[in-house]
């Protein structure tokens, strides 16, 4: 019996560390690509932004959805995660060095924290004090261009949190690849690490500048606007003033010839 126990007790171990693998995967990649999409809308429009989210929030269905495909995938993930990360360390691992392996879980430490500071910023306050939907854009500007003691320490916190949680992804997704079979040999999982390192620094790289954009008001994204095009050549004149009166044309004295023959 003891040695089928341990082999259930390895099977039983390795499946949940596949499910945690995909659990990171599938729903915080999702969350993190779909979450950026959404919230760089607000560097060129707080009203287009506030339409998505507000789409995102519309009707029980999504909210569903969000809940089983996100949500309770995370909480597991996060959870699990933190029982891995106060366990002995594996000797074999698919992170490629020891340095990724321990920095994957501090960093998961800190995505948890964020996360969690983050709901209660914005969806906390909506359940507990019913603040509106279309007033997180808002909410976040004002947060993130905020200072104590003249130092912004809300969009530095969001720095480290958005760099920490795009490094677990991106370092969960060479790992994941590995684990799953996806990547078979040394060769395919250093192209793997590559192509996922290169694929975060630029995704940090657009969040980074949101935030900056967001905390300092100076704008690196284009705004959305809408201008006439001027047809022709010809620009356009304004009517003068409706005060105004036309001045009148002084007139040419009259000539000779213009003159009554007897003023001749």
């Amino acid at each position: 019996m003891g040695p089928r126990i341990a082999a259930n007790a390895d099977r039983r171990g390795a499946l949940l560390q596949r499910l945690h693998s995909l659990s990171g995967v599938v729903p915080l990649g999702a969350f993190v690509v779909l979450h950026l999409w959404v919230t760089v809308s607000i560097a060129g429009s707080r009203d287009v932004y506030d339409r998505q989210v507000a789409l995102l929030h519309s009707g029980p269905l999504l909210g569903i959805l969000e809940l089983v495909l996100v949500l309770l995938p995370l909480a597991y993930h996060g959870v699990y995660g933190v029982l891995r990360t106060f366990q002995p360390r594996d000797a074999a691992h698919a992170y490629g060095t020891d340095v990724m392996f321990v920095l994957q879980r501090v960093s998961g430490i800190v995505v948890l924290v964020f996360v969690a500071l983050h709901t209660w910023e914005f969806r906390g306050q909506t359940w507990m004090r019913g603040d509106a939907v279309a007033s997180y854009s808002t909410t976040l500007a004002e947060h993130l261009s905020s200072t104590q003691s003249g130092v912004p320490w809300i969009a530095l916190g969001y720095l480290v949190g958005v760099a920490a949680t795009i490094f677990h992804l991106a370092n969960g997704m060479s790992s994941f690849c590995t684990t799953w079979g996806v990547t078979r040999t040394l060769a395919s999982q250093r192209r793997a690490r590559i192509v996922f390192r290169v694929a975060g620094t630029l995704l940090f790289a657009l969040a980074a500048a949101l935030v900056v954009q967001l905390a300092t008001g100076a704008r690196i994204f284009p705004a959305e606007h809408t201008t006439s095009p001027v047809c022709g050549s010809a620009a356009f004149t304004p009517p003068p003033p409706p005060h105004a009166t036309p001045q009148a044309q002084p007139s040419a004295a009259p000539t000779a010839s213009d003159l009554p023959s007897r003023d001749r």
